[in-house]
């Protein structure tokens, strides 16, 4: 996996690269066992650079490889998988190349299920947050739901301030 931090200061050769490195990283693996995977983070905000990096995907995510952008052949080796997160829905035309999985707001219930699935990896810490998670999920969600009272928001059009990463 080669992640790249999207930002508005992207570059469509910062994309391209990625691309490129998640293609050296399964040449000479066995494909049917092995696939490589470029994550962009974040990629919403790239869509604020004025150098336009998305506009590298196109051809990208036709056939998974840059190899074809600069000459014209590709192999197996070259597809790579992708994906890529955000915030909010891209434009049609790179929305319609993959699929997307939208998360809705979680109810208490799930955000607490949520948080002692992050604390089970450690007993210790779950044992000392056991008492206070319901509570820690309670004052989120009641924190969560009040934001979109704010003036500064409506304001500013947002939707929210904190997200579920706030919480995680």
């Amino acid at each position: 996996m080669q992640s790249y931090q999207c930002s508005p200061l992207s570059t469509p050769e910062g994309i391209v690269s990625t691309f490129k490195q998640c293609a050296k990283l399964q040449k000479d693996k066995d494909l049917n066992k092995f696939v490589s995977v470029v994550v962009l983070d974040e990629i919403g905000l790239a869509e604020d650079s004025p150098l336009m990096p998305l506009k590298t995907l196109h051809p990208l995510l036709e056939d998974g490889t840059a190899t074809t952008v600069e000459t014209g052949t590709t192999s197996d080796h070259h597809r790579v998988g992708f994906i890529g997160l955000s915030n909010w829905a891209l434009d049609p035309a790179k929305m319609n190349r993959g699929i997307m999985l939208s998360r809705g707001v979680p109810s208490e219930d799930e955000l607490c299920d949520s948080a002692r699935g992050i604390c089970s990896g450690n007993k210790d810490i779950q044992s000392r947050l056991e008492d206070c998670i319901w509570r820690l999920c309670n004052g989120y969600f009641d924190l969560y739901k009040r934001q979109s009272d704010s003036k500064t928001l409506q304001k500013s059009q947002k939707d929210e301030f904190f997200g579920l990463r706030d919480f995680y």
